[in-house]
């Protein structure tokens, strides 16, 4: 899932908060002021969130986030003095729900201080940190893009003028970006080879395209279209003024592209070069100033845990065992019996009986069936879920500019106004990576009842903060997603698909494997190649899809660990309301308690579950 620490002002929760009846207590202050700073640092996120001028000051649509050296100090000073300041709260003297939200805000600010200490690599607060500026997954020149194609509302022409405005500060992102990378770099932090290699090449692919074919132009293009009618065609006499300038903004972004914002993407890409021939093809971040500690406080972060680097590792080669164990039974009841786990599952990889055709027609057809799914899931959801989100889902396929860097597939978080649904992107650049071995579990980690589920019904929640309604804690978030994977198990979603089942667990096993490989890398001084070895000998999945999750784990130290450590965690709370309730135990409702919290870090989490189990199970 990709979803970026959000916030906004409380006032907006006026007409359905009882709380706002009591007067203001030092507490709202410091939220209503830490929200309303959020959202001022960020006018990216006042557009994905949906919020108005009124709220997110006049103007945002036109800016784009500062990715400047100076902001990112900023925001490294602010994690420190937020950390500070809920700290100074007695959470004795806190209402009940104040005293959640307390907590959530106290364990994001306390993981956010401890990584601002790091004073390189890429620094977003509470959604985290990570080593390198420039990189395969989120530099500025592969995101915009997408958040302009996907984010940036045109209704009018006066929206497209603010289009126009973000696409020339389009250089100035990539530029800082390039400028911090290159300071890193004096300071001797400079990628692996391998992660320049794979920037380089989407820069290359991105520098060969001309302006006009850009996502930049086309998205333009096809919002105004949709705004004054084709801009190709001959208008009428009423909406000629509106073509004609709706014409003159496309060759202006088009000027953008091939003026400014290429030359920008060449310029990081120069400054690549010229730093590859001093990187080192170790994937690690030990080898980095403080590297050890650097990567405990990722993991902190990225797990909400306290758990070593030592005992994760520990949990996943046990988890690994476990499973392999039970895929060798599914599999031999397919007649599979010959070879390792990791080799017969490789030879099912291959079987083109569950491949979908790498053509167009087949592309359809993958996206039809994962249709189906959800429609399926929404069906049944009713049996084991108390309240299920109002908001939209949609399916799509990623973007073709982002194909080469991007996981299998990802959803994309719904805007609080309705404008934008929630998101779930296939990635259909290798269909052989896309078997209907994995796919159906997939489609149930990053729709539903996996993020979707997750993330729209956390927003759908208007009395709570809505601070918390945005927040978003890793290990929760995917920890989620991955026990949703084992709700369509027991939905009985797999009982006419063995071979489904089968990536399901294989599936499990790859979140396992992740909590090995990922400790590997980053504490036990694995090298890449014997990651990509562990993880096609353990899953057997396509070297592709191997290498690209990888070279993620490489760039995003700690975030790989928190699907299986939250897993755990939820089923174990589970375990435990249905050892205290009994008989009252209704899983509808354990999910109801899960959910309507929000996104919150694991600790708290418990504490929600224990409270509803106080509560005799009840909503």
């Amino acid at each position: 899932m990709k979803n970026r620490f959000a916030a906004g002002v409380l006032v907006l929760l006026a007409a359905c908060s009882p709380k706002l009846a009591e007067p203001p207590s030092a507490f709202d202050g410091f939220v209503e002021d830490a929200t309303a700073a959020f959202i001022a640092d960020s006018p990216e996120l006042a557009t994905r969130a949906g919020l108005s001028p009124e709220i997110a000051g006049a103007g945002f649509a036109a800016r784009l986030d500062d990715r400047s050296t100076a902001a990112v100090e900023r925001r490294r000073a602010a994690a420190q003095r937020l950390d500070a300041q809920v700290r100074g709260f007695d959470r004795a003297d806190l209402n009940a729900d104040d005293a959640v939200t307390f907590d959530v805000l106290a364990a994001h600010y306390a993981h956010a201080a401890a990584g601002a200490r790091f004073n390189y690599g890429r620094f977003e607060g509470v959604d985290g940190f990570s080593p390198y500026v420039l990189n395969q997954l989120d530099s500025a020149f592969l995101t915009l893009p997408d958040f302009l194609d996907t984010r940036h509302r045109v209704a009018n022409l006066r929206d497209a003028l603010d289009y126009l405005a973000r696409l020339k500060t389009i250089p100035v992102a990539i530029d800082a970006e390039t400028e911090r990378a290159r300071a890193d770099a004096a300071a001797g932090i400079v990628p692996p080879d391998f992660v320049i290699d794979r920037t380089l090449a989407a820069l290359d692919d991105l520098n060969g395209t001309p302006a006009g074919a850009t996502v930049y132009v086309t998205a333009l293009r096809r919002k105004l279209e949709a705004v004054v009618g084709p801009l190709g065609a001959e208008a009428g006499a009423q909406t000629k003024e509106d073509v004609a300038r709706a014409r003159g903004l496309v060759v202006q972004a088009e000027q953008v592209v091939a003026m400014r914002i290429a030359p920008a993407q060449q310029r990081a890409a120069a400054f690549l070069r010229s730093v590859r021939p001093r990187a080192v093809h170790d994937a690690g971040v030990a080898r980095l100033p403080e590297g050890a500690a650097y990567y405990t406080a990722a993991l902190a972060q990225q797990t909400t845990t306290t758990l070593t680097p030592a005992r994760i590792h520990a949990i996943g080669l046990a988890r690994v065992a476990a499973l392999t164990g039970e895929l060798d039974g599914a599999l031999r009841a397919q007649a599979m019996t010959e070879g390792s786990v990791g080799q017969r599952l490789s030879l099912l990889t291959a079987d083109p009986r569950f491949q979908y055709p790498d053509s167009d027609e087949g592309r359809a057809q993958l996206l039809a069936d994962v249709q189906a799914r959800v429609a399926r899931v929404m069906q049944l959801a009713p049996q084991r879920f108390g309240m299920l989100p109002k908001t939209k889902l949609e399916v799509r396929r990623v973007p073709p500019l982002l194909e080469a860097s991007q996981s299998g597939a990802y959803y994309d978080a719904p805007s609080l106004d309705g404008t934008q649904p929630g998101i779930y992107y296939v990635n259909l650049r290798n269909l052989a990576e896309m078997t209907k071995i994995d796919l159906p579990t997939q489609d149930y980690h990053e729709a539903a009842p996996g993020h979707h589920f997750q993330v729209a019904l956390a927003q759908e929640q208007e009395r709570l903060p809505l601070i918390r309604r945005l927040t978003s804690a890793n290990a929760y978030a995917e920890g989620w997603a991955l026990y949703a994977e084992g709700v369509a198990d027991e939905m009985g979603l797999y009982d006419a698909d063995p071979i489904g089942r089968i990536g399901f667990l294989r599936w499990r096993l790859w979140r396992a494997a992740r909590l090995v490989v990922d400790t590997g890398l980053h504490a036990l001084g694995w090298s890449r190649e014997q990651a990509i070895q562990y993880l096609v000998d353990v899953t057997g999945d396509a070297p592709g899809t191997v290498v690209s999750e990888v070279e993620r784990y490489a760039v995003w130290p700690g975030q790989a660990c928190g699907y299986e450590i939250g897993r755990l965690e939820i089923e174990r709370l589970r375990e435990k309301a249905r050892r205290g309730l009994g008989k009252r135990f209704e899983l509808r409702h354990f999910h109801d308690a899960v959910l309507l919290e929000g996104d919150v870090p694991l600790p708290v989490l418990e504490s929600l579950v224990d409270r509803w189990i106080a509560r005799g199970g009840k909503r």
